[in-house]
């Protein structure tokens, strides 16, 4: 598959399902350039109202963002409607398992120009709990900002840092009982 990423799009027409499945590829495997190279000029993902449009390089730090919580995509239908890919995707990671429990899923539009990807929008999520990710967000926040002032923030900075820091804070904040059950021993 990387193979077909490679070649030139504008030589060779390739199908949109085969462009989808490399980006989806792409992704899963942390390939920047494999995924930016699919952009036909820019990277544009619209998620319901919210619009983000980032040059290729401008879209790294939050690339490197996502593949810090080591993502895993898959297509779980895929349709071509009116010369638009319609995709079912799940995706799955671990910010995701931690904020709501499973992976969740979005009906996404990807619209396809001269063999390369022109944007990709999300409009619909089928497998979303807005109120327990909320919920175990704001858990996450408060109990980071009171015990580990030093990531206060982490929930804002789309770097690769500031993923490192979610994790850090994800991986304390899940440890808490161990530690509070070990201060507690400890004292005795």
């Amino acid at each position: 598959m990387y193979l077909l990423v490679s070649c030139d799009f504008n030589k060779k027409e390739i199908d949109k399902e085969t462009i989808a499945k490399a980006y989806i590829h792409g992704l899963n495997t942390s390939n920047y350039d494999q995924v930016v190279g699919l952009f036909l000029d820019s990277v544009r993902f619209n998620e319901m109202d919210y619009r983000r449009t980032f040059s290729k390089q401008g879209y790294r730090d939050l690339f490197q963002w996502d593949s810090v919580f080591r993502p895993k995509y898959a297509i779980l239908e895929i349709k071509d409607k009116d010369n638009e890919l319609h995709l079912k995707v799940s995706k799955k990671c671990d910010r995701i398992l931690f904020l709501q429990n499973k992976p969740f899923v979005t009906h996404e539009v990807m619209k396809i120009e001269e063999g390369k990807i022109q944007s990709i929008d999300v409009v619909e999520y089928l497998d979303f709990n807005d109120d327990l990710w909320v919920r175990n967000r704001e858990q996450l926040v408060n109990w980071v900002s009171e015990h580990h002032p030093e990531l206060d923030g982490f929930i804002y900075d789309q770097t690769k840092l500031g993923a490192q820091n979610f994790t850090k804070a994800m991986e304390l904040y899940g440890n808490r009982n161990n530690v509070a059950a070990e201060q507690e021993n400890s004292s005795k």
